[in-house]
C-alpha cells in the first residue's frame, strides 16, 4: 500500500532570456551539496526552456502524492460526474491519526463539501481528507486518471512518482483547458499560502506567489509548485519547479530545496524583473 503520510513555448519578450545551461549547472551543484538523492525539474513555459535532473527517476511521493487526488476530483467536476458542492461525511474508517492535518480532531459524522475536503487535502496536507476523497473517487479511478494524462511513472497505490510526472500534474492543474478557468483557479488558490511554506517559497521575495504541495515520509521529502511573479512591466509570469528527494533527513532536504528554489528564481525571474532598486543612503 502507498504511504499515507517538455512542452513548447514562445521566446521571452520582457527582459533578459532565462539561462537554462547556467541554471542546470547551478541546480546540479546545489543538489550535490546535500546528502541524499535528488530529482529536479524546472520549466519556463514562455521560453520553452527547462532543466530536468533525474526527472525520470522514481521517488517516494509522500504527500506530493495528494496531487493526483486533487486532479482527479476537479477533472470529474469538469466532466459533470460530480459536484464540488456535494457533501461528504467523515466516517470512522477515514481517520488518520498520524501525519499532517486537522480533520482527525473532528467528530465522526462531520459533513463538508468535496470542495472543502479538497482544500484540507492540499492546503493542510490532511491525511484524513485524503482517505475521504480516496473513498469517494476510488483509488483505481485516480490511477486511471494518471494514465490518462500521461503520468506513466506514477503508481498511485504504491506512492511512487517521478519529478517529470509531478511537473505534468502541475501543468494540468494550471491549464484552464484541462478543467476550466474557475476550477483551475480554485486548485491554485488552495495550494497557495499553505500550512507548509518552509521549502520552495521560503527564499523568495514576499510579493512572489507559490502554489505548491509538499511531501514528507520517512527519508523522503519533496515540494512541487508553480511560482508566479511580475516582471518589470507588471505582467504576471510563472515557472514550474519540482524537487523530490530520498535517503536524506528533513533539515538537509529543506535546505537543499530552499537553495534549488533560489537558484531557479535567480535564473528565471530576476532577469525579467530587473535588479532590485537600491535603498537611498541615509
Amino acid at each position: 500500500m502507498r504511504p499515507r503520510g517538455s512542452a513548447a513555448g514562445g521566446p521571452s519578450s520582457a527582459g533578459a532570456r532565462p539561462r537554462p545551461g547556467a541554471a542546470a549547472r547551478e541546480l546540479e551543484a546545489s543538489a550535490g551539496r546535500y546528502a541524499g538523492r535528488y530529482g529536479v525539474v524546472v520549466f519556463d513555459p514562455e521560453s520553452g526552456s527547462g532543466v530536468s535532473l533525474g526527472g525520470g527517476e522514481a521517488f517516494t511521493a509522500a504527500s506530493v502524492g495528494k496531487l493526483p487526488t486533487l486532479i482527479s476530483l476537479y477533472r470529474a467536476a469538469a466532466r459533470g460526474e460530480l459536484s464540488l458542492d456535494e457533501k461528504i461525511s467523515l466516517l470512522p474508517g477515514d481517520y488518520q491519526s498520524y501525519g499532517t492535518g486537522v480533520l482527525h480532531n473532528f467528530a465522526p459524522g462531520t459533513e463538508m463539501t468535496l470542495r472543502e475536503c479538497a482544500y484540507f487535502l492540499v492546503n493542510k496536507s490532511d491525511n484524513t481528507a485524503w482517505a475521504m476523497l480516496d473513498r469517494r473517487l476510488g483509488v483505481e479511478n485516480i490511477q486511471a486518471e494518471m494514465r490518462e494524462i500521461g503520468a506513466r511513472g506514477t503508481d498511485y497505490d504504491m506512492g511512487v512518482t517521478t519529478p517529470e510526472d509531478v511537473f505534468l500534474m502541475l501543468q494540468k492543474i494550471s491549464d484552464p483547458a484541462f478543467t476550466d478557468g474557475e476550477l483551475s483557479g480554485e486548485m491554485i488558490s488552495a495550494m497557495t499560502d499553505t500550512a507548509f511554506e518552509d521549502r520552495i517559497p521560503a527564499p523568495l521575495p514576499p510579493d512572489v506567489r507559490v502554489a505548491h504541495k509538499i511531501g514528507s515520509y520517512e527519508d523522503s521529502y519533496g515540494d512541487a509548485g508553480i511560482v508566479f511573479y511580475k516582471d518589470r512591466d507588471g505582467t504576471e509570469r510563472r515557472y514550474f519547479i519540482v524537487v523530490l528527494s530520498g535517503g536524506t533527513g528533513e533539515g538537509s532536504a529543506r535546505a537543499a530545496m530552499q537553495e534549488i528554489s533560489r537558484v531557479a528564481y535567480e535564473a528565471l525571474a530576476v532577469p525579467r524583473r530587473g535588479a532590485p532598486e537600491k535603498k537611498p543612503e541615509a
